[in-house]
């Protein structure tokens, strides 16, 4: 048995070459994030006005704002203090884009992506690697915030078009406490 046990105070101090101090019972990045994934689900973290990352449509043009918002992935944690706009160009064939926030353990982060789509039934196939969406195994761990189906020569998105995919659990879903 390999039991991991923190977060206590160091009995010896170090200092490191950076400058920065170091002690004996020191813990990383994979801890803490082992402990915050045992108290809360992942997902989207709700604020006063439920907006958290919420996808807004631009009247009248091809743009979706997302709103600043954060989430928790496994225990990882990221914020955005400032809206996003997406912007997609008049298709000649219909099309279909997902924003994703992706927790990438292999390389350390947690990023903002669009990936163009196919719709098969329930499912979303990413047109680039042919995976299904979320992607959630190898390291990858996926919240799909939205949806956006642009029909064939569309000059202008509607509300109609995009589908906010936040409150829905095998997607995104809501940051809660284990238990509730």
């Amino acid at each position: 048995m390999s039991l991991k046990s923190g977060i206590f105070n160091s009995t010896t101090v170090e200092t490191t070459e950076s400058g920065l101090l170091r002690g004996d019972k020191a813990v990383d990045a994979e801890f803490l994030a082992a402990m915050l994934s045992a108290l809360f689900r992942t997902g989207i973290v709700k604020n006063e006005n439920n907006d958290s990352f919420a996808p807004v449509v631009t009247d009248g043009t091809m743009k979706v704002v997302t709103l600043p918002g954060a989430c928790f992935i496994e225990g990882y944690f990221a914020y955005d203090k400032a809206q996003e706009t997406r912007t997609f160009a008049v298709p000649q064939s219909d099309r279909t884009a997902a924003r994703i926030l992706r927790l990438d353990l292999n390389d350390g982060s947690i990023k903002v992506l669009w990936r163009d789509c196919t719709r098969q039934g329930e499912f979303l196939i990413s047109t680039e690697d042919s995976a299904v969406l979320p992607m959630r195994s190898g390291g990858i761990y996926d919240l799909v915030t939205c949806v956006v189906d642009i029909p064939a020569g569309t000059t202008a998105l509607t509300d109609d078009m995009v589908t906010d995919t936040r409150g829905d659990a095998s997607l995104c879903g809501i940051l809660k406490p284990f238990g509730a």
